[in-house]
């Protein structure tokens, strides 16, 4: 759920497959590290490596494609338990792993297959490489020297950073506010034998793993197209001018709008109608814990890393335009935001048994059964509504091409050519493949052709689309034109196939198509003709 894939969900399954049969990306490129070029607009690599294990047991699929996706977030609920265990204690990790359980942007990022989807597993894995190293956020001088832990610390971060570009944006900005906040502590530990190794140790070992990909932003423009597409700034401005922009997307992040009104109002990332990231319960505790934040950040180690992350989680989404604040980008607060909850209602219980026995358990059950109220009616709404309208299903989940192509896989051998719709999906060769789970050593043999958008209608601008491979051919503009023309005066009788829209081309008015879908209203949505040619 939702059925079909999202064209970006539809790219890293591609680019994975392509991978684990070929040992290249879908351009031909051998086992990249930095980037995969995909629609020709690169992005990371990191998810299609985690999907590798999994499509070698079940192949290529709209479940397997997700599975990396929904096993990061069952990591995620352990890790932050864990974390926020570490930090404030058992009853807060509990909270906290409840919560990110049921979160609503939680549930949504964690059930499709797009890259962004590990960002909470991402940000909580160095948070607790650091923990877990024993390295020196505390003032005190009885830290064990752990030369394995530091360096494992340093290549988990470093890792983490080839994920989804948010992280690689946040974790160092994180990690230098960390270090400016807590660095009398630092500077006390560095002045130890044990604290100065495990420093260098986590240096080093951060500088090996994250280095090259450092270096690759600065000497390759590539890495960088996919955000420069996106800059909140325009070419032209001025420094002062850019700076303005880039804050004004901040205190957002904080705000009711994104977090509880309304989210992300792109529709492929929107949550469900009058609902934002959080429920509304949260704000309550996010506030109460705001408190015990401010009352404690001088004296609490803990608090100030939880600070800090609350501080600096929207670093990812402040250099990028967008239809609202990015759900995608800002995801590295999610974690943090939830443990904030979390922090705020424990110490709101606490206080609560210790002070007001006489109405405590009133209290409780009111509250519970509030919470227990709002948890069951966003659920109600995500499962049983929300992904089931025929737009998400055939425009941005394609799940009717699919199904097309499903049908046209037994037949590919016998046929000449297929002509294909590009009405109201994205890329949909990259559907059609999926579709017939298609050889991708055949794609890398097939005669492919790509065209640089944007196209004259204005799709696909700073991207790249394909129009033909082996025997299809996508109705893109007129770049079909001239096989149809080809097939229609070689003087022999062809076996082509079409899956169009209804009224396209107007094929229903001179054949009956042999197969009809429609979306979940009863209504045609894709035709498929068999004829002669």
């Amino acid at each position: 759920m939702p059925p079909g894939l999202h064209v970006d969900e539809a790219a890293n399954a591609w680019n994975a497959y392509c991978l684990l049969k070929t040992g290249s990306d879908q351009h031909g490129v051998r086992w990249p590290v930095f980037y995969l070029r995909a629609f020709g607009d690169n992005r990371s690599s990191l998810f299609a490596y985690t999907l590798l294990p999994i499509q070698a047991i079940g192949g290529l699929t709209v479940w397997t494609t997700r599975l990396s996706a929904a096993f990061g977030g069952i990591l995620a609920v352990f890790f932050i338990y864990w974390v926020g265990t570490k930090l404030f204690g058992v009853r807060v990790g509990l909270a906290a792993a409840a919560m990110l359980a049921l979160n609503p942007w939680h549930l949504q990022q964690s059930r499709w297959g797009h890259e962004a989807s590990l960002v909470p597993i991402l940000t909580l894995l160095p948070v607790s490489a650091l923990l877990w190293a024993e390295l020196p956020f505390k003032g005190t001088l009885n830290l064990r020297f752990q030369p394995l832990k530091a360096a494992l610390a340093g290549a988990v971060i470093g890792i983490c950073c080839y994920g989804y570009p948010a992280v690689r944006v946040f974790l160092p900005v994180f990690l230098v506010a960390l270090l400016v906040v807590s660095w009398g502590h630092w500077w006390n530990q560095l002045k130890t034998y044990p604290g100065m190794m495990a420093s260098l140790l986590l240096i080093l070992s951060l500088a090996a793993t994250l280095g090259p990909l450092l270096w690759k932003h600065l000497r390759d423009p590539e890495i960088n197209k996919r955000a420069r597409t996106t800059q909140v700034w325009a070419n032209s401005d001025s420094l002062g001018t850019r700076i303005h922009k880039v804050l004004d997307r901040y205190p957002g992040h904080f705000g009711l709008d994104f977090l509880f009104l309304n989210g992300d109002k792109d529709i492929a990332l929107s949550p469900p109608p009058k609902t934002g990231l959080f429920l509304w319960d949260s704000i309550v505790w996010m506030i109460l814990g705001v408190v015990v934040l401010f009352k404690t950040f001088a004296s609490s180690w803990a608090s100030r890393i939880l600070a800090v992350w609350l501080i600096t989680y929207p670093v990812g989404d402040l250099l990028h335009q967008h239809l609202s604040l990015h759900s995608l980008r800002s995801l590295p607060g999610l974690c943090a935001l939830v443990l904030l909850a979390a922090l705020g209602m424990i110490h709101a219980g606490q206080w609560l048994w210790l002070r007001h026995r006489n109405g405590r358990w009133i209290v409780v059950v009111v509250v519970t059964s509030a919470v227990v109220a709002l948890n069951a009616r966003f659920l109600d709404t995500f499962y049983r509504g929300f992904y089931q309208s025929p737009d998400k299903q055939n425009v941005l989940y394609a799940d009717d091409l699919l199904k097309a192509s499903q049908w046209l896989k037994p037949q590919l051998s016998s046929a000449e050519a297929v002509f294909c719709t590009s009405r109201m999906i994205a890329h949909p060769y990259i559907y059609t493949l999926i579709g017939m789970q298609y050889d991708p050593g055949q794609w890398l043999r097939d005669q492919r052709e790509f065209v640089k958008g944007p196209l004259a209608n204005g799709d696909y601008a700073n991207e790249e689309e394909c129009v033909s491979y082996g025997k299809l051919h996508f109705i893109v503009g007129a770049f079909h034109a001239a096989a149809l023309r080809r097939l229609s005066n070689n003087d022999r009788s062809d076996r082509v196939i079409f899956i169009v829209r209804p009224g396209e081309l107007e094929l229903e008015n001179k054949i009956r198509p042999v197969q009809v879908i429609e979306d979940r209203l009863g209504r045609k949505s894709l035709l498929v003709f068999d004829g002669q040619l």
